[in-house]
C-alpha cells in the first residue's frame, strides 16, 4: 500500500515539479502593439504579472496606483524600452499603467507614447525588459499604420527590431517573414503543453487507463481537434466566452476523468469523450492567444502552426510518460496504484476549482 502511494504521489510531482500554479495553459502572451500617426508612437504594452514579479514583487495592484512606486516602474521602462528614429531616441510618455485581465492571463498594461520631429519613416525598437528575471519571455510585436500592418515575435534572441513604414501604401501588403512569426508560433504551441500544468494532469489522468500507445495517441489526437475548434472560433471573436468560468470548467473536467479513471477499465470510447472537454480546454487560452493580435492575412496559417505545436508537445509528452506507465501496467497492483494517483488528481483539479469560483 505504500509503495502504491509512493508510486502515485511519485508519477504526478514528475511531471509537475512544485508548481503552485492555479491557471492553464500559462505560456507567455505579453504584447507590443504600436500604433504610428505622423510624427507619433502609440505604444500599448502588456506583460504578465509573473514576469513581473521577481522586479517589482506580487502586489502589482496597490504598485501601480502609488505614485513613487509607478514611478519606479516608469523608470525600469525608460531603462529597457527605447525607441529610436533618425539615430535619436524619441522621448517617451507614459499615458497610464493598470492591472488587467487578458483572457486567463493577468498582467500589466501599460500606454506610452513615443514623439519625434517629424513623420516617422522608419524606426528602431529596443526591447530589454523581464529577460534577467524571465529569459523565455517573448512577446508578440504588432505595428500598424495606415493599412500597414507588420508582425514580429520578440524575445532574448530578438531585442532590436528595425520597422521600415512604406510611403505609399497598397490595400493589403505581404507579410514580412511569414516563416519565422509561424515557426514562433509552433514553437509556443509546445510551450503551452508543456508549462500548462493543470493541462499535462489532464492528460495524465487522460492516459491513466490507456493500455496500448494507440489508445493514447487517439485520445490526445481526439483532444487536439476538438482545442483547435474553440480555439479557432474564440481567436477569430466567432463566439465570445467568459474566461472566469472556462477556467473553473477545466477543473471540472479533470476532476470528472480522475472519477471515471475509478471506474473504467478500458479507454475504448474515451477518446470521445476527450474531444467534447477538448472544446472547454481550447477556449481556455484561446482568448490570450487572440490578444497578441493574430495576422488576420495569416490567421489561419498562425492558428494551424499552433496547434501543431500543441499536438508535437503532447506527443513529446505521451513518449516520456506512456512507456513508464505501460511498465508498471506489469505489474499486479497498477489498478490500484492508478485509482490512488486519481485520488491525488481529484484533490488537486478540486482545489482548482474551488480556488476559480
Amino acid at each position: 500500500m505504500i509503495r502504491r502511494s509512493f508510486l502515485s504521489l511519485f508519477i504526478i510531482l514528475l511531471f509537475f515539479g512544485t508548481a503552485t500554479t492555479s491557471l492553464a495553459h500559462s505560456i507567455d502572451m505579453n504584447y507590443s502593439d504600436l500604433n504610428i500617426e505622423g510624427n507619433e508612437i502609440l505604444y500599448d504594452l502588456f506583460i504578465e504579472q509573473t514576469d513581473l514579479f521577481p522586479q517589482f514583487g506580487t502586489d502589482l495592484d496597490n504598485l501601480v496606483n502609488d505614485e513613487l512606486a509607478s514611478q519606479k516602474i516608469e523608470s525600469y521602462l525608460q531603462k529597457g524600452l527605447r525607441i529610436d528614429a533618425d539615430s535619436k531616441p524619441l522621448t517617451m510618455e507614459l499615458v497610464s499603467m493598470n492591472m488587467a485581465q487578458k483572457g486567463a492571463v493577468r498582467g500589466m498594461e501599460i500606454q506610452l507614447t513615443f514623439i519625434a520631429d517629424e513623420e516617422i519613416e522608419q524606426f528602431n525598437l529596443h526591447y530589454d525588459l523581464v529577460f534577467d528575471d524571465a529569459p523565455a519571455h517573448t512577446s508578440v510585436l504588432m505595428v500598424h499604420a495606415g493599412e500597414y500592418f507588420q508582425q514580429d515575435m520578440i524575445d532574448s534572441t530578438n531585442r532590436d527590431i528595425l520597422i521600415n513604414l512604406p510611403q505609399d501604401l497598397p490595400q493589403e501588403l505581404p507579410q514580412p517573414e511569414i516563416g519565422s512569426v509561424l515557426w514562433k508560433y509552433f514553437v509556443l504551441g509546445i510551450e503551452h503543453i508543456l508549462t500548462g500544468y493543470d493541462h499535462l494532469l489532464f492528460l495524465l489522468s487522460l492516459v491513466l487507463i490507456a493500455s496500448r500507445f494507440k489508445d493514447a495517441l487517439k485520445i490526445v489526437t481526439a483532444f487536439t481537434i476538438g482545442h483547435s475548434i474553440t480555439l479557432f472560433l474564440v481567436a477569430t471573436d466567432r463566439i465570445q466566452v467568459s474566461s472566469h468560468w472556462v477556467e473553473a470548467l477545466i477543473a471540472l473536467t479533470i476532476c470528472y476523468v480522475a472519477v471515471e479513471n475509478m471506474f473504467v477499465q478500458k479507454a475504448k470510447w474515451r477518446w470521445l469523450l476527450t474531444a467534447l472537454f477538448g472544446l472547454i480546454h481550447g477556449m481556455g487560452f484561446a482568448g490570450a492567444l487572440a490578444e497578441t493580435g493574430l495576422p488576420k492575412s495569416n490567421l489561419i496559417g498562425s492558428l494551424l502552426t499552433f496547434n501543431l505545436g500543441v499536438e508535437a508537445g503532447q506527443i513529446m509528452f505521451l513518449c516520456l510518460l506512456l512507456p513508464f506507465l505501460l511498465w508498471l501496467r506489469r505489474f499486479p497492483w497498477y489498478r490500484k496504484m492508478m485509482i490512488s494517483t486519481s485520488c491525488l488528481i481529484f484533490v488537486l483539479a478540486f482545489y482548482w476549482l474551488i480556488q476559480r469560483l
